[in-house]
């Protein structure tokens, strides 16, 4: 979804724009049903089907274990489906609020989840000669009794943007488990690239292209 690192943003794709990328995880980090064994992809598919709604389908791969059937191991899949409530004003930030892996968070899944989550997030852009800056805040509550949860509590984050270079943002947040940083850089206007210092200790990108 749109977001920085790991959190999400108020931010939304426009009506009909659609994204496919892919985001790394790196060891302990990534986890999955409870195992820090391996480092984790991600690879997803995001669609703006209105101007305030965003869908998207996710695979969450645990790298280093082969797909087996007899083991049981497969990708994780995973929809998500989030809806601005608030369009941003002068005084007045944007407030979307989303749900990861609804079938799991509303029942409608025996499957055990490991990326459930549902929240409110705000943003909110300050502009100055210099630069913009575009802060974040947002919770996530376990309204669903979700048995692994993707976030958990309160998360901030804010991405400065030079107004000298404008397809380059420096990224901070605090996904309510630990710092990351890094910085995402825009390639004619359509190829997005992130790389980041997930908890300040290990390497982690990202890309995407914009259709």
């Amino acid at each position: 979804m749109s977001g920085l690192i790991h959190v999400p943003s108020a931010r939304m794709l426009e009506d009909g724009q659609l994204v496919l990328g892919a985001a790394y995880i790196p060891k302990p980090y990534f986890q999955r049903y409870e195992r820090r064994l391996n480092p984790g992809l991600n690879t997803y598919i995001t669609y703006g089907i209105l101007p305030f709604i965003e869908v998207m389908f996710r695979y969450t791969h645990e790298l280093n274990t082969p797909v087996n059937v007899n083991t049981q191991y497969f990708p994780d899949r995973m929809l998500g489906i989030r809806a601005r409530i608030l369009k941003e004003k002068k005084y007045l930030p944007a407030l979307v609020i989303g749900f990861q892996d609804p079938s799991s968070l509303f029942g409608t899944s025996d499957e055990a989840t490991n990326y459930a989550s549902s929240y409110l997030v705000f943003s909110k852009n300050l502009n100055f000669d210099f630069g913009n800056f575009d802060f974040t805040a947002g919770y996530s509550q376990d309204f669903f009794d979700a048995r692994f949860k993707d976030l958990e509590g309160i998360f901030l984050g804010v991405s400065f943007t030079s107004s000298f270079y404008d397809d380059l943002s420096i990224l901070f947040e605090h996904n309510s488990k630990g710092i990351n940083t890094g910085f995402k850089l825009n390639l004619k206007s359509k190829f997005n690239l992130m790389l980041g210092i997930w908890d300040l200790k290990k390497p982690t990108f990202a890309f995407n292209y914009l259709f």
